[in-house]
């Protein structure tokens, strides 16, 4: 039982991990296109951007590696209910929540592996190709605009995170870092926050409209703050927060109490 205790830990730490070096590339890529007047990239825009340096492939897998650990602690949060959300409403949603965060991570791991092999295309728009795909389907409209609500309760869960420290009942650092962790916790989560709901409003849109060009990702979502007025200063602004997100990761591989509720009993 020792063993499964260290094997669940190491899972989430290392996840934990490799989603903040992906968030932190895409932040930078935020605030330098902010800067030099280019357009901001996504999540597998930064893998693009990765795979161009020394060593980019090599990092690429190990980045790939850690995506589809931290996908493998979603599915055991999910499934094992480690951290004890219960089956009620409330903690049925978040379960369900994990679920998607899960299968999204997997995703991105699958991207990452792609790029790495050089197998991927330099287009792609997953979230419009996604919606496109839906809409065909009996009720796809209706589905479209369910997979909006999760995207968007996502986001609001971010904010409230953030704007509670409810984040921090699952750290365990002293107080002196924790006061520099929290400010760069709730900033970070508030812009992640924002971004889903930018994804959900526009992901729900594009079913109202039954136009699946009108569906964005976080590229999307990136470019259309860019080109509003002051856009590059909110730009900036939205990429120092992904940034913040990105740290915020990194930070929860190393202080978060991993909850092993069922798995220790």
């Amino acid at each position: 039982m020792s063993y499964t205790r260290t094997t669940v830990r190491w899972v989430a730490r290392v996840g934990y991990g490799a989603r903040g070096l992906v968030y932190l590339t895409v932040g930078a890529l935020a605030i330098n296109a902010a800067m030099e007047f280019e357009e901001a990239r996504d999540v597998r825009g930064a893998m693009q951007e990765i795979s161009t340096q020394a060593g980019g492939q090599i990092a690429l897998f190990g980045l790939a590696a850690g995506l589809l650990t931290y996908s493998l602690w979603r599915l055991v949060q999910t499934t094992l209910d480690v951290d004890e959300h219960g089956w009620k409403p409330g903690g049925l949603a978040v379960r369900i929540g994990l679920l998607v965060s899960s299968v999204m991570h997997a995703s991105l791991a699958y991207g990452c592996m792609q790029i790495a092999m050089r197998l991927a295309g330099n287009g792609g728009k997953p979230v419009q190709r996604a919606v496109e795909r839906t809409l065909d389907w009996p009720f796809g409209p209706w589905l479209v605009v369910a997979g909006g609500l999760i995207v968007g309760g996502a986001g609001v869960a971010h904010i409230h995170k953030g704007a509670t420290g409810g984040f921090r009942r699952w750290f365990e650092a002293p107080a002196w870092a924790m006061r520099w962790i929290d400010p760069i916790s709730r900033f970070g989560l508030t812009a992640r926050g924002l971004l889903f709901m930018g994804i959900a409003a526009f992901v729900i849109y594009a079913a109202l409209t039954l136009d699946a060009s009108e569906a964005r990702g976080i590229e999307g979502v990136m470019i259309w703050v860019q080109e509003r007025a002051y856009g590059r200063i909110l730009l900036g602004i939205l990429g120092l927060g992904v940034m913040a997100f990105g740290l915020y990761s990194v930070i929860e591989a190393f202080v978060r109490r991993v909850g092993l509720g069922r798995v220790s009993r």
